[in-house]
């Protein structure tokens, strides 16, 4: 039997999968996949991530959240809307194991730093209030994101998805007691600084994601990105921590149901 895995962070819902979307999570499920959790972008796509968690009870799970590069809208329309996600919390219990995908992303320009900080916090008091871990996405922003959450965010823990800083970061995200998840790109031959944080990451706070349909890893680039895909992630990370498959494998799906609060 092949080891237990959990894919952390993907996007099912995305229409690239409306052709065999069961034939994607039926090959997971071959390969010893045994949840992935499907993150939101906006309100739309939290509908979404929850639907999902009802077709294939069990196995898929839904976070809830506004993107940063979806948060540009007016202070009343951002507390609408977190108002009406904040309500799918107390509607679908069941299907939903935390907030996200929110953070900051310098990368694009299209939503200023403060319309994107003002989602971040109030989606930190969301997941505190509901007692909910929070998936986290960064992109050129590092020191403002550990900042905020260094302001704003006791009492609330999670992963720094698909991570992409320093070795310096990761240690702080460390420090903090979240966990830090690798995805595709960390498989990249030019993504040695990659492999040098992954080293610092310990095996009880790495998680293992695709950012499906993104980032599939160097032996399947340029190929959408599924589920089955992250045991090319697993075996890099084997190899940077100098151990095997099995062991990345049983550590970031005890990590993930720990964080997510997964049955086993």
């Amino acid at each position: 039997m092949p080891a237990e895995a959990i894919d952390s962070h993907a996007h099912l819902y995305f229409d690239r999968f409306d052709d065999d979307r069961d034939a994607v999570i039926e090959r997971a499920r071959d390969a010893g996949f045994v949840s992935v959790i499907n993150i939101a972008v906006d309100e739309e796509t939290s509908l979404k991530v929850i639907e999902l968690a009802k077709q294939y009870p069990g196995f898929c799970h839904g976070v809830v959240g506004v993107h940063p590069t979806h948060s540009g809208m007016s202070a009343t329309e951002l507390e609408t809307t977190l108002a009406n996600i904040e309500a799918l919390c107390d509607e679908h219990p069941q299907s939903i194991v935390g907030i996200g995908e929110i953070g900051l992303d310098y990368y694009w320009k299209d939503v200023s730093p403060e319309d994107q900080e003002r989602a971040f916090i109030a989606q930190l008091d969301i997941a505190r209030r509901r007692d909910l871990p929070v998936v986290i996405h960064c992109r050129e922003a590092w020191s403002d994101t550990l900042d905020v959450i260094d302001r704003h965010g006791d009492g609330v823990t999670g992963v720094f998805h698909c991570f992409s800083g320093t070795v310096d970061e990761a240690q702080r995200a460390i420090d903090l007691g979240w966990c830090v998840s690798f995805a595709g790109n960390l498989t990249y031959p030019k993504a040695q600084n990659l492999r040098d944080a992954a080293v610092v990451v310990p095996l009880d706070r790495l998680l293992l994601e695709t950012d499906s349909p993104f980032l599939s890893p160097q032996p399947v680039r340029g190929q959408r990105n599924e589920p089955i895909h992250s045991l090319h992630t697993a075996d890099e990370l084997a190899r940077v921590h100098s151990t095997d498959r099995k062991t990345v494998l049983t550590a970031t799906t005890s990590n993930s149901r720990a964080l997510f609060r997964l049955k086993e």
